[in-house]
């Protein structure tokens, strides 16, 4: 087993910290897991992070002249396609996303059923309040998921409100589909039009999209289940009064009186 893990990093000091998190968390994974940092930084190196023993690190300088910066986030995609033969996961992460090893474990237990029956697995960024230390779900705006499906007698939660979460992860034989799909196109990805940034990381669990029926995320003790959590190191929603994101703690995201769907 190996993966391939794509990360967008528009250089910045203060950001290392994030790079140097997802490599130490990296580290402990299970299976060999290459590297690939993509930035617009002709100079940087290996030698500026942090020891890696897990894998490689490969660093991909982009020219961004007269374009906007953001579309480093769509410069991944062309490696990543050279790659679908190559490798037997392929994940794209923000440069600020943490995924724990225990959501990798996650994912390998749940994804396969769930492609079979044309649904994706969730995950949820969450943000972690300095004071009470208390972890808030970022992309839920204001609003906690109300809905539950009974799928080969396991329970999930159906998070038909923001997919997002700043990443995504596909074996080998989905990703070749996404690979030969007009979505692996980002312009076919139907998201608002100014989040030039964020649409490249909806694989093909955007709502608009219409590849799966819809995302799910099990639960355990009418909860979500603790590894689907994933971490947004800013944590700069959550200490944010004056937006509706990082508003709903994840251990209350479900309302009281759920749906069933069926």
């Amino acid at each position: 087993m190996k993966i391939t893990k794509h990360i967008s990093f528009y250089f910045s000091l203060n950001r290392f910290i994030y790079i140097n998190n997802i490599i130490a968390e990296t580290n402990k994974y299970k299976y060999t897991t290459d590297i690939f940092i993509h930035t617009n930084n002709i100079d940087l190196t290996i030698n500026n992070f942090d020891n890696y023993t897990n894998g490689k690190i490969e660093i991909i300088y982009h020219d961004l002249s007269g374009i906007h910066p953001y579309y480093l986030t769509w410069k991944c995609r062309d490696l990543l396609q050279k790659q679908s033969h190559e490798y037997n996961i392929f994940m794209y992460i923000e440069d600020d996303i943490l995924v724990p090893c225990k959501a990798i474990e996650y994912w390998l237990k749940y994804n396969e059923e769930l492609i079979e029956n044309k649904y994706n697995l969730g995950f949820v960024r969450i943000e972690v309040k300095s004071k009470c230390k208390c972890e808030y779900i970022t992309d839920l705006p204001g609003k906690k998921l109300d809905k539950i499906i009974n799928l080969n007698n396991k329970v999930y939660c159906v998070n038909d409100q923001n997919p997002y979460c700043g990443f995504w992860i596909y074996n080998k034989d989905e990703f070749n589909k996404f690979v030969n799909s007009k979505f692996y196109d980002i312009n076919n990805i139907e998201f608002h039009s100014d989040c030039i940034r964020e649409t490249s990381a909806f694989g093909l669990h955007c709502l608009n999209t219409k590849w799966y029926k819809n995302t799910l995320i099990p639960l355990v003790n009418n909860k979500l289940i603790e590894e689907c959590k994933i971490y947004h190191m800013p944590n700069n929603y959550v200490e944010d009064t004056s937006n509706r994101f990082a508003t709903i703690k994840f251990d209350e995201a479900l309302e009281l009186c759920l749906h069933v769907t069926f």
